[in-house]
């Protein structure tokens, strides 16, 4: 009997919360619950004003919306306003993963699914836009753009002029329609991009800062010419931790990945482990590009021995678009060193603040917001800024070879 009663007191409460999620579940829903999560953040306080400014745009327009596309572009246009670049929303489905893909019976059970079908398909004729495309020059940021093995996209601005939209134009993906609006891509900050929109590879609801420039999207890899190779990206070596030594004078490390938790900071910390006592050449080359940042607890190590090592040495820093959070962090920190240099194009602008357990599921069940809970406020003046290199490096020829011949130069 007792046993009866707490069952039934159990299949009661989640009956109640069932109906309690799904009672309402629309997008004033989802947004009136990041509302409630974003004013507890430590990016609201330092942004009150921009921010309900456009929450209260944000209110006007939800009534409207009825796709989680929509949706999701609109929670994500609101976390503009806060200036903070780690706060994104993500879908919770994650997609055709490679099981689903690989399983032609789960992929076509996908391509029923509600996140299949999300992504809007206007009215647009296809080849006249190919055509007017077609005419734009390398640095105009429409156009069109390629990523092998994948599909060609259309970037064109949109009729009110706030954003750029990208269409499937041709897809040699298992899950990407031609016709379908696959991202939108927001302006903000010293020229970046909010990129909203799906996963190439799986279809998730993703969302994250870009930049598209000189023919390139610099952090997916589209490009206008795809005989052209994007240097700023191409380090010696993929390993996470690597040394070379490229002459009796210079040694080249790369640093892949500041990440805080084992394995990777087990790997980092033996890596560094290897090079005390053990760096003898005059110069360091430190690679930095696209590092995707991770935490103090590895980025401390390594700064201790290249602060020391500063003391009588150069050290040459190698970034990129790609260089993101305490990779930022990392930069900015060595860049105070006396005998250190600054090297290639500016970081990601996503530095301030930090995200600890701050992960929440949206009522509808759809999405997922990571928002930050911790600001650093000696770096806020880099955040949708970048930090830009004391030299710009050219995007058509060897980073290395470049970086090599301005210290034959330079000494």
């Amino acid at each position: 009997m007792k046993k009866s009663s707490l069952m039934l007191l159990f299949l009661t409460s989640l009956i109640t919360n069932i109906y309690s999620q799904n009672k309402d579940c629309s997008c004033e829903t989802d947004l009136i619950f990041l509302d409630s999560k974003i004013k507890k953040t430590p990016a609201y306080k330092s942004n009150k004003k921009a921010y309900n400014s456009s929450y209260s745009k944000s209110l006007k327009k939800v009534t409207s919306i009825t796709t989680i596309f929509e949706c999701q572009l609109l929670l994500n246009e609101l976390l503009i306003s806060l200036n903070d670049n780690h706060s994104k929303v993500y879908g919770v489905n994650m997609g055709a993963t490679e099981e689903i893909i690989s399983n032609p019976e789960m992929l076509n059970q996908f391509k029923k699914s509600q996140l299949y079908n999300t992504y809007p398909k206007p009215n647009i004729d296809l080849d006249s836009l190919k055509a007017i495309l077609n005419t734009k020059n390398k640095i105009d940021i429409e156009g069109i753009y390629k990523r092998e093995n994948h599909m060609t996209i259309g970037v064109y601005r949109s009729k009110d002029k706030s954003r750029y939209k990208a269409i499937i134009l041709d897809s040699e993906s298992p899950v990407w329609q031609v016709g379908e609006i696959m991202y939108n891509l927001i302006p903000f900050g010293n020229d970046y991009l909010l990129n909203i929109g799906g996963s190439i590879a799986s279809k998730r609801l993703i969302a994250y800062t870009e930049r598209v420039k000189n023919g390139f999207f610099y952090y997916m890899g589209f490009q206008k010419d795809i005989t052209q190779t994007n240097y700023s990206t191409k380090t010696l070596s993929e390993d996470t931790y690597y040394r070379e030594e490229l002459s009796d004078k210079i040694t080249y490390l790369r640093i892949g990945s500041f990440n805080s938790w084992n394995p990777t900071l087990s790997e980092a910390e033996k890596f560094y482990k290897s090079l005390e006592g053990n760096l003898n050449t005059s110069k360091l080359i430190i690679d930095l590009r696209n590092n995707g940042g991770g935490g103090d607890r590895n980025s401390n190590i390594l700064f201790k021995i290249l602060k020391d090592y500063a003391k009588k040495n150069k050290i040459y820093v190698l970034i990129n678009h790609r260089t993101v959070s305490n990779a930022e962090q990392f930069t900015y920190k060595l860049s105070k060193l006396e005998n250190c240099k600054i090297f290639g194009s500016k970081t990601n602008g996503m530095l301030a603040y930090e995200i600890k357990n701050s992960n929440y599921t949206f009522p509808c069940g759809n999405f997922k917001a990571v928002l930050t809970s911790k600001k650093h406020s000696s770096y806020l003046k880099f955040e949708s800024q970048g930090i830009e290199p004391d030299v710009t490096l050219s995007f058509d020829s060897d980073w290395i070879m470049q970086l090599d011949n301005y210290i034959s130069k330079n000494n």
